[in-house]
């Protein structure tokens, strides 16, 4: 049973319901679904779970290390470019995993589907078992945001009935099913921390053979301008298939502007994911996000390129003993003093020694101003050691980064030096060996090189801009006075890429190459 018809769905869903609490035997009775119906490209640790009428879903584990409950990860998300920057431009988000790994010490995950979720599986739960068919293997497309979460609620009520031993758990409570945020999807999309973050922050993830061998996307070298069924292209590095192009897909954050680095005030229609097969291939982009209205004048809006796929999460507070631990964890997490108040008396102070100071003069006992002035001498102390201990860490980053710089330049001395020998008059037999060291010099040099990326983002992320350029010139007159040549201008070029950083300015890898080209 379809639910195309906006004025028949509410009804089907009743249906449904009688159904599935009385009827599900004969669901059950149905034969299984073969794998190609639902996971036509099936890998070991894949997580399968039960459906009505015999179906199933295949999930993939998006893993996100977490030392604890409270601890998440900063990801940059969007893109720079600036035709779409009203939308996407470069911004801060976070992500986490819910379920911890009883295997792994400090590694968090959620599941997200491997695949859009289909015609077949959709019609498993209006309480109509068919035998599905090739076609029931396209996405489910033409429906609308509400009737993809209700589907979702549907769908997480049916496994809580029948497959909650099946469910991962959180501290013995089961996950359920529900639509992505925009921050899970775009972290699967981009391929989660199976990738560098250099390479998470391109536009879409890496395609080895092709874009056409893993995107459905808008020409007659690969849709054709038509939706196509599941699992016919290869996944991303998280094994997920068709995030980009094919279907459009419903997340479950409203739409809203980019304002500069945060996503603007006002939340409009339902925003749509990863393109479809009408986007042409420029286009195709792990950022792209488009606002769908929920009407128009016609009524309630469907697409016929937008579907859905589903992630398996926990509560986040999902027992009385995690609310607990969750408090003693935000208790203990360092704060910054609270702002608020109009009045200059009453406004907190966004230095806390301050802060100490005008509360030692805003009282009158002696014994009471003293131990006041004692705390701001405590908090002095610890300021100050805090400072130098980042100072430190800051310099020791610039000079992670100024000895990878000098690794990179050493091995493009390297490849340029084997790709002379290659070109000289050496026969054709002895060339093979300098060949191969010559492709793994050029492997070395793109790790090498995303290394170096990786420390310039994580010094102009984690240091303020006085601490990067006074510790790039402290480093300088130790190179100097160790007599350790060349590195003056490796230190400057660090710091320089850092401080971009911290303007929210994207390291191109291309001009990063070229500029220690020239040193």
């Amino acid at each position: 049973m379809s639910f195309g018809n906006s004025r028949s769905w509410v009804g089907s869903w009743a249906q449904a319901a009688v159904m599935l609490a009385g009827g599900l035997s004969s669901a059950w009775a149905q034969a299984p679904w073969p794998a190609t119906q639902f996971n036509p490209v099936a890998a070991a640790d894949d997580v399968v779970l039960p459906m009505p009428c015999g179906g199933s879903m295949a999930f993939r584990r998006v893993n996100v290390p977490s030392a604890d409950p409270l601890d998440d990860r900063r990801v940059q998300l969007g893109n720079a470019e600036a035709r779409f920057g009203y939308a996407e431009a470069t911004r801060t988000d976070y992500v986490a995993g819910g379920f911890a790994d009883p295997k792994a010490k400090n590694q968090r995950y959620y599941l997200i589907g491997k695949y859009e979720v289909t015609q077949a599986q959709y019609d498993a739960l209006s309480g109509t078992c068919k035998a599905p068919t090739e076609d029931h293997r396209l996405p489910k497309t033409s429906l609308t945001w509400t009737e993809a979460v209700f589907f979702s609620g549907r769908y997480a009520d049916w496994l809580a009935k029948n497959a909650a031993a099946k469910m991962p758990s959180d501290e013995g409570t089961p996950g359920f099913v529900r639509l992505p945020t925009e921050g899970e999807w775009e972290f699967a999309a981009r391929g989660g921390i199976a990738v560098q973050e250099t390479v998470f922050e391109q536009t879409a993830f890496p395609m080895a053979e092709g874009m056409q061998r893993y995107v459905w996307y808008a020409g007659t070298e690969s849709s054709n301008n038509e939706l196509n069924v599941i699992g016919l292209l290869k996944p991303n590095p998280l094994g997920l298939h068709d995030m980009l192009g094919n279907a459009g897909e419903f997340v479950l954050d409203p739409f809203r502007l980019n304002k500069h680095s945060r996503l603007h005030g006002q939340a409009g229609g339902y925003t749509v994911k990863g393109g479809d097969y009408r986007t042409p291939a420029a286009d195709i982009r792990a950022a792209a996000r488009i606002e769908s209205p929920p009407v128009d004048k016609n009524g309630e809006r469907r697409e016929k390129t937008t579907g859905f796929r589903l992630v398996v999460v926990p509560a986040s507070l999902p027992t009385p003993a995690r609310l607990n631990a969750v408090r003693t964890l935000w208790g203990n997490l360092a704060q910054s003093p609270p702002g608020g108040g109009t009045g200059a008396a009453a406004q907190a102070l966004a230095d806390p020694v301050k802060e100490v100071e005008a509360l030692a003069k805003a009282v009158n006992d002696p014994a009471l101003k003293s131990r006041i002035e004692g705390v701001g001498g405590v908090i002095k102390a610890n300021i100050q050691a805090r400072n130098e201990q980042r100072d430190r860490s800051a310099k020791s980053e610039v000079r992670v980064g100024a000895y990878l710089a000098r690794k990179v330049i050493e091995d493009r001395g390297k490849i340029k030096s084997l790709e002379s020998t290659i070109a000289g008059p050496m026969p054709e037999d002895m060339k093979a060996p300098f060949r191969s060291n010559l492709a793994a010099s050029k492997d070395a040099l793109d790790a090498n090189l995303n290394y170096l990326i990786d420390t310039l983002k994580q010094v102009g992320l984690d240091f303020p801009t006085a601490s990067i350029s006074a510790q790039g010139e402290i480093l300088k007159r130790e190179f100097e006075a160790r007599k350790v040549p060349g590195y003056g201008p490796l230190v400057d070029l660090v710091v320089r890429y850092s401080l971009g950083v911290r303007t929210g300015k994207p390291i191109d890898k291309t001009a990063l190459a070229n500029d220690l080209g020239k040193l």
